[in-house]
């Protein structure tokens, strides 16, 4: 007959949801938040950019205001469509990976609005970055609630947000400083709307 002996210590537990909530505001979580405030802040500049150069591009391809309606519309179907997505995505394959992808997707379908050739091609892109803009919010604000703690958690989430409209204003000043600089061209030279699209 063996006789077993209990170990009667007992292990220090340690709760990992109490450090995150009640822990120090470190400076590894406050990179977090910068990044998603750059990320957020992207996601407004992009948002307004169509808009600052629209007027360049009726002036170039002799179109009418009213000729990008159905790209500013998909901008905002893409936005509606993205959003779930990016936050299905989010609960699947974590935070930092549906931010990522969404910040790659909208910034390279804003980017090939640059060389595109009409109307149609812009809404396409505008379409895609939308998807991508859509998903990139939930994601950022997710990231930005989970490793922040507690006491700070709502002022974090604010200073994420109010980086949309910073993100547009920032659009408009470089609308304005960009799009002067160069005069509209028909053979693949730097036209005078595309400038804002990709300096």
């Amino acid at each position: 007959m063996t006789t077993q002996v209990l170990d009667t210590t007992q292990r220090p537990v340690i709760d990992i949801g109490s450090l995150a909530e009640e822990g120090v505001w470190s400076r590894p979580r406050k990179q977090v938040l910068l990044l998603c405030a750059l990320a957020i802040a992207l996601d407004g500049l992009d948002n307004q950019i169509l808009g600052f150069a629209i007027p360049s591009m009726i002036k170039e391809w002799s179109v009418t205001r009213g000729d990008f309606a159905p790209a500013l519309a998909l901008g905002f179907v893409g936005m509606t469509i993205g959003t779930p997505i990016g936050g299905i995505v989010g609960d699947w394959l974590g935070r930092k990976v549906a931010l990522i992808a969404s910040v790659f997707l909208f910034g390279v379908a804003t980017l090939a609005i640059a060389i595109a050739y009409g109307v149609g091609e812009v809404s396409l892109y505008r379409f895609l970055a939308g998807l991508g803009l859509g998903g990139a919010l939930p994601a950022a604000t997710a990231l930005i609630a989970e490793f922040t703690p507690k006491r700070n958690r709502s002022l974090s989430v604010m200073l994420g947000i109010v980086c949309i409209p910073i993100g547009g204003m920032i659009g408009g000043v470089l609308a304005a400083r960009l799009q002067p600089d160069c005069s509209p061209t028909m053979a693949g030279g730097c036209s005078s709307w595309s400038a804002a699209f990709c300096r």
